[in-house]
C-alpha cells in the first residue's frame, strides 16, 4: 500500500543545512530527531511525528507506526470514495474521515462538525474513543499554542516578559485542570508541558493538593531520566518550600 498511496520517510541526523530534507523538514517544524513524514500521493504530509521531550524511540517502530496510522487514512478515505452517494454508508465513512483528519491536524473543523460527526452511526467505536480522548485534551493544545505564539513575537532577550508569559499560562493550565481537563496518558506529546505548568501554577496559587498531585505525576512517568532529574529535583524543592510556608502560616 505505502508504494501507491503513500510514502513514509524518516530523518535519523541532527539538522544539515546542505541536504535535501532540510526545506521539508522546516516547512512541517520538525524539533528533534528522528523525525517521521508520511506525505500521500499527491506530496501532501499526512503525519509528522518526531521526539521532541520524550526519548528517542526504535526508528523501525516509529516509522511502523507511522505506516499503520497512514495506512488507516488512506482507508477512510477509499471507503468516502467507494460509498454510494448519500447513502448511510456514506455518512458514516465521511464522519469517519472527517474525525480522523482531525485528530491528525489535517483539517480544522468546528465543534459543532465533529460532535456531529462523533454522534453518526456506523463510526467505529474504537476511532469514537480515540477521539474522546483527543477531544480532551484540545484546550490544553489550544492553550499552549497560544503561549508558543506569544512567545515567539516578545524578543528573545526579554526574560521578564517571558517569565510573566510562563506565570499567566501556567495559572490558566491550573485552571484547566481545576476544572476537570486531565492528560493521563504520557505517550501524548503534550503531557510534560501540561503537567509542568500546573505545577507552577499551583504553587504560584498555593495550591498543595494540585501540585503535590502534579508532580507525583510527573515524577511518575519521567522519574526514571537522568537528563530530567535537575528539573525534577527543583520541582520537590519548590513543593517542600511550599509545604514549609504554608505550615509556618497556619495559627
Amino acid at each position: 500500500m505505502a508504494g501507491k498511496d503513500f510514502v513514509p520517510y524518516v530523518n535519523i541526523s541532527a539538522r544539515l543545512q546542505d541536504k535535501p530534507d532540510q526545506d521539508l523538514l522546516r516547512e512541517i517544524g520538525a524539533r528533534s530527531f528522528p523525525t517521521t513524514v508520511v506525505m500521500d500521493a499527491d506530496g501532501q504530509v499526512i503525519l509528522r511525528n518526531d521526539t521532541a521531550g520524550a526519548f528517542r524511540p526504535n526508528v523501525e517502530n516509529r516509522v511502523r507506526g507511522a505506516v499503520e496510522v497512514a495506512s488507516e487514512l488512506v482507508k477512510a478515505r477509499s471507503w468516502v470514495k467507494n460509498s454510494e452517494e448519500g447513502s448511510a454508508d456514506q455518512a458514516a465513512a465521511k464522519a469517519s474521515l472527517l474525525l480522523l483528519e482531525s485528530i491528525m491536524d489535517l483539517r480544522k473543523s468546528t465543534e459543532k462538525e465533529l460532535d456531529q460527526a462523533a454522534k453518526t452511526e456506523g463510526v467505529d467505536k474504537k476511532l469514537l474513543a480515540r477521539f474522546e480522548r483527543w477531544n480532551a485534551y484540545q484546550p490544553v493544545n489550544r492553550l499552549l499554542q497560544e503561549y508558543v505564539r506569544k512567545v515567539r513575537a516578545l524578543d528573545s532577550e526579554d526574560k521578564v516578559g517571558r517569565g510573566k508569559l510562563y506565570l499567566d499560562t501556567s495559572r490558566e493550565m491550573l485552571e484547566l485542570y481545576r476544572a476537570g481537563t486531565r492528560l493521563n496518558d504520557a505517550r501524548v506529546n503534550i503531557f510534560s508541558d501540561y503537567w509542568r505548568l500546573v505545577f507552577d501554577g499551583a504553587i504560584t496559587a498555593k495550591d498543595l493538593t494540585a501540585a503535590e498531585t502534579a508532580l507525583t505525576t510527573y515524577r511518575r512517568a519521567y522519574g526514571s531520566r537522568a537528563d530530567l532529574k535537575p528539573r525534577i529535583n527543583l520541582m520537590s524543592s519548590k513543593l517542600a518550600a511550599l509545604k514549609e510556608e504554608l505550615e509556618v502560616s497556619q495559627p
